[in-house]
Formats: structure tokens, C-alpha cells, sequence
């Protein structure tokens, strides 16, 4: 029987194809996929692969396809080398090709670094498509990596009754080995995410401490209300909670330069003007704070 002969340069141009075809399959899927905080807080996923999944896939395969394409000129080398030897010796008549794509992708280097149009508006839609995965407020996490923490710190972190928060979860039928047992591993124990845990037990949370007639200071505002998810809250929610009519607090904030919806949430607003939630609620309660 005749033994069937292995071809490497076939075998070679056949992996090159597959990787380049799985790799535009998992680029789709990241572009997609939901930001970080509220992927890993939502548990999400996408044909049982979660977000670190498809990024590792995307990560090897990327490899497979750069190791694919240089074994592929290696075996190739001599009909390249011809090739080139050939427009040498016709004086490369492409020579205007050459340039204007050399000069196509500087330009598109440098609008990605400086975020100009039209490649701008990839990275706009990017997050456009991002952002709609969040349908409700619930969908964003009270901090970032907030599902890595133990049940005790996100307690402590969240000023949460730790053990009326525990009885409750045994109450519902969540099973967990203690305190000291991540959020995330407990909603993957129970068939749920971090998310859903949350909601469970989010009744526990301690008010935010408004004190009539207090003076605030950058690092009173830090203490009272870092952590607690002011993100996710928009700015007329936030002027409730802490207080301040909400006139007030957009004056203030339009003197620091902020331009406001009330309906917005914070960190939108924050994002907008480069800075943080707790940078804006710094704005609305110290009196001529300067980020």
C-alpha cells in the first residue's frame, strides 16, 4: 500500500487560513463583547466561552496565524525572491503603489493615536455597541473587579450588615462555604453571577451619611462615599441622596466647566470631562474644588 506523503507547505497554507478565519471570528466577538466591569459582574457569555476565553483564543490563534505566515515565506522564499528580482529588473513600476499605501496606513496609525475621524468612529461604534449591553443600572458593578472581592470585604466595602447579608443568601437557597468565598466563585457555585448575588443582599447597604450643615472636604467626600457605586447613578439620584438641589449642584458644576444632564449618570458625565464619579461629587459638595 502506498504510504501517504505529508505536504508541509500545504499543511502550512491550510493553517494560515484557519487561523486567519478563526481570528476575524473572535476580533467580531471582542469588538462586541461587553467592557471588562461589566462582563466579569455579568458573568457573560457567548457559546459558553466568557469574555477571558475568547481573549485568550483571539491571543493564540493571533500567534498561530504570525508563526503560519512566517514558515509560509520561508517555504515560498524562492518564488518571492524571484518575484522581487523581477520587478527589480522591470524597475519596480509600483513604486507609486508602494508609496500611497505606505503613506495610507502612517495616516491610519496616527488618526487611531490621536483619535481623529473617520477611524475615530470605529472606536465610537465600538463602544456604542459595548454600552448597550447595559440595559439596566443593575448591569454595572459598584466598583471595578467588585465580583474578585470576598463576600466579607464587598460587605465591608459596600457598608453592608455582613451577617444579615449572609442569612438572607441561606435564606434564598444560595450555598456558600463562608465570608471569605469570592462573589464570583459563589454565583458560579449557584448556577448565577456576581450580579444577581448582589441584588439578593443590596437592601443591607448602609444609607450614604449626609450630615445637615457638614463642610466637605475632598477627603471627607473620598471617606462617606467612595465605593459606593456613584457610576452607575445619575446626577438627579446622587443630588438626592447627598441633598443638594439640583440646581445647585449643575451651577457648580457648570463653573467647573461640566457640561450636565441631570438625567445622565455620573460616570458618563465623568468620563466626558476625564475624570472620575467621585471627582464630580467633589465638585457638587466642596465648595471652589479644583480637580
Amino acid at each position: 500500500m502506498r504510504e501517504k506523503k505529508f505536504y508541509p507547505r500545504a499543511f502550512v497554507a491550510f493553517t494560515v487560513a484557519w487561523s486567519f478565519l478563526i481570528a476575524t471570528i473572535t476580533g467580531i466577538v471582542l469588538y462586541i463583547v461587553p467592557h471588562g466591569r461589566v462582563a466579569y459582574w455579568t458573568d457573560w457569555r457567548l457559546a459558553a466561552l466568557n469574555r477571558d476565553s475568547w481573549t485568550d483564543i483571539h491571543i493564540i490563534v493571533g500567534l498561530v496565524f504570525i508563526l503560519g505566515g512566517i514558515f509560509h515565506l520561508y517555504f515560498n522564499w524562492k518564488p518571492f525572491k524571484r518575484h522581487l528580482a523581477e520587478r527589480v529588473a522591470g524597475q519596480v513600476h509600483l513604486k507609486r503603489e508602494i508609496v500611497v499605501a505606505t503613506v495610507v496606513s502612517v495616516l491610519i496609525v496616527i488618526t487611531a493615536i490621536a483619535k481623529l475621524p473617520p477611524v475615530d468612529w470605529v472606536f465610537q461604534i465600538n463602544d456604542m455597541v459595548k454600552n448597550s449591553w447595559v440595559t439596566r443600572p443593575e448591569f454595572e458593578p459598584p466598583f471595578g473587579h467588585a465580583e474578585e472581592l470576598s463576600l466579607a470585604g464587598f460587605a465591608r466595602r459596600q457598608r453592608m450588615d455582613l451577617q444579615a447579608a449572609m442569612a438572607e443568601l441561606r435564606n434564598k437557597g444560595v450555598v456558600f462555604s463562608g465570608p471569605k468565598q469570592k462573589l464570583i466563585d459563589i454565583a458560579r457555585a449557584n448556577g448565577t453571577n456576581p450580579m444577581n448575588i448582589y441584588m439578593l443582599i443590596r437592601k443591607f447597604e448602609a444609607p450614604m451619611e449626609v450630615t445637615p450643615g457638614v463642610v466637605y472636604t475632598p477627603e471627607l467626600v473620598e471617606e462617606r462615599f467612595g465605593g459606593r457605586g456613584l457610576g452607575a447613578k445619575t446626577l438627579a439620584q446622587i443630588c438626592a441622596e447627598v441633598g443638594v438641589p439640583i440646581d445647585d449642584a449643575k451651577l457648580r458644576l457648570t463653573k467647573a466647566g461640566m457640561d450636565v444632564n441631570p438625567e445622565e449618570k455620573m460616570k458618563a458625565i465623568a468620563e466626558r470631562h476625564s475624570k472620575v464619579p467621585l471627582d464630580v461629587l467633589k465638585h457638587i459638595l466642596v465648595e471652589g474644588y479644583k480637580s
